[in-house]
């Protein structure tokens, strides 16, 4: 019957995976020694006036040129830029899942309106990476199997981020998107990550050459190299300030300027 539905394009696109999360949690309520979980927001606007597939806008930077496509469609584009598809696929549709509330609620927001007078664009920086080119059919399948679902935090679309590896414990917003602490903060919190241990060994362990000078230049022409240290940390460990000498630098920025590809972590 779902399935059903979601191929009438006058029936509501959007799922809502947080109606399954609410109706669990009413079986848990019943069971001796559960509290009553907290009533379920209502839906904002941004989610309840959405009756059908939203149509997005996605500026191709090697082109310059605006597509219009369907989101799912949009969406497999992702995936298969951002992980790839040798995934199993309840991998697969976890990151679809993800992928969409996010897209959505940046959306919701102005997408890269500012910036390309686009909703979506390719560019990991600006919004997520995409490429079509990659999708596989386990991508297409996962996005088909997901169609619509969304998170949800009050009612709103959840803004989250995702990563190919956390480390030990994911980051707080104050040490990788400080920009974001008005947005999600009461959701996006630090918590163990024991899918660490499956990460390959690339991955987990690696080092970065920085040339002096491009250091120097970052710091300051005043900084004092030789006396590089972290002076403060967040609440996962994460390097929050980085001095060399009298010069402070914030951790999310110098790898923000170095390249989340040279400088993977602040861990």
């Amino acid at each position: 019957m779902l399935k059903d539905s979601l191929k009438n394009k006058n029936m509501y696109w959007i799922l809502g995976i947080a109606a399954a999360l609410t109706l669990i949690g009413i079986v848990l309520s019943s069971m001796p020694g559960r509290e009553t979980p907290p009533a379920r927001k209502p839906l904002a606007p941004e989610v309840s006036e959405i009756k059908e597939e939203p149509t997005v806008s996605v500026f191709r930077h090697a082109t310059g040129k605006t597509e219009q496509m369907p989101l799912e469609k949009y969406l497999e584009g992702v995936i298969a830029a951002e992980i790839g598809p040798k995934f199993p696929a309840e991998a697969l549709q976890a990151q679809a899942i993800v992928a969409r509330s996010m897209t959505m609620a940046k959306i919701v927001r102005g997408g890269v309106k500012n910036v390309h007078n686009t909703d979506t664009c390719d560019l990991p920086e600006h919004f997520q990476a995409y490429d079509l080119k990659k999708v596989t059919p386990a991508i297409s399948k996962a996005v088909k199997d997901t169609r619509g679902q969304v998170l949800l935090h009050e009612g709103k679309f959840a803004y989250l981020l995702f990563h190919s590896y956390a480390g030990p414990k994911t980051a707080d917003l104050r040490e990788g998107f400080p920009e974001l602490t008005k947005i999600a903060d009461s959701y996006i919190e630090v918590v163990d990550s024991p899918g660490a241990k499956y990460a390959p060994d690339d991955v987990k362990q690696w080092e970065a050459t920085i040339p002096r000078g491009e250091l120097q230049n970052i710091f300051g022409s005043g900084a004092n190299l030789d006396e590089i240290k972290i002076t403060k940390k967040g609440p996962s460990g994460r390097a929050i300030d980085i001095t060399a000498g009298n010069a402070t630098v914030k951790g999310y920025d110098l790898r923000k300027r170095l390249g989340a590809q040279r400088l993977k972590s602040t861990l």
